[in-house]
């Protein structure tokens, strides 16, 4: 798990790097189409599913599993909403939706706008991986809370880790997707 958190940090912060290069319009082009192509696999569809599906297990009235799950609720709704506001985003700024159907109508977003919601990915990313590292302190925290309390501890464990295994991967996804909207509203030049 270590391993993916490592991995996910270096491409997000890869992703930024190289978005702040210059590209073509047609690599931009090139990579959105492959973007486009991501996310009609069918693992992000089963992984959309799944963000749509996990529910909060409630408190467990340990402060250490209770703070961990709100941490993970909190990262889970983070990523809903972008799951919401990143194809309107990709609708105003190419002037089609991810499907490919035109759209002139709207207003382009600003690149301050983009830039929020790129620092918001990094921010749940970075409240995603602080919580994978609490996950260890959690467990050993059911080991002490007792058999009568460590059923919904441990189901509020689980939660944490399946949203962390989840969002992980999208958030990933998620900053491809408004780096080249970043970088393609920068070379558009009309900012």
């Amino acid at each position: 798990m270590k391993k993916i958190l490592f991995v996910t940090l270096l491409s997000l912060f890869g992703l930024t790097s190289i978005s702040a290069q210059t590209k073509t319009a047609e690599e931009l082009k090139a990579e959105r189409e492959v973007l486009k192509a991501e996310r009609k696999t069918d693992a992000y569809q089963e992984r959309q599913k799944k963000i749509a599906e996990l529910k909060d297990p409630g408190t467990t009235s340990i402060s250490s599993i209770d703070a961990l799950a709100a941490n993970s609720a909190t990262s889970l709704e983070e990523v809903r909403k972008n799951n919401v506001l990143i194809p309107e985003l990709y609708k105003r700024t190419i002037g089609e939706s991810i499907d490919g159907v035109t759209d002139v109508t709207v207003k382009k977003p600003t690149l301050q706008e983009l830039l929020t919601v790129s620092e918001g990915i990094a921010k749940t990313l970075k409240s995603v991986t602080a919580s994978t590292a609490e996950i260890a302190k959690a467990q050993g925290d059911v080991k002490s809370a007792g058999i009568m309390k460590a059923g919904k501890a441990t189901k509020s464990i689980n939660f944490s880790k399946d949203v962390n295994s989840l969002l992980l991967a999208e958030l990933a996804s998620q900053g491809k997707l408004i780096n080249n909207l970043i970088a393609t509203l920068k070379s558009s030049k009309n900012l």
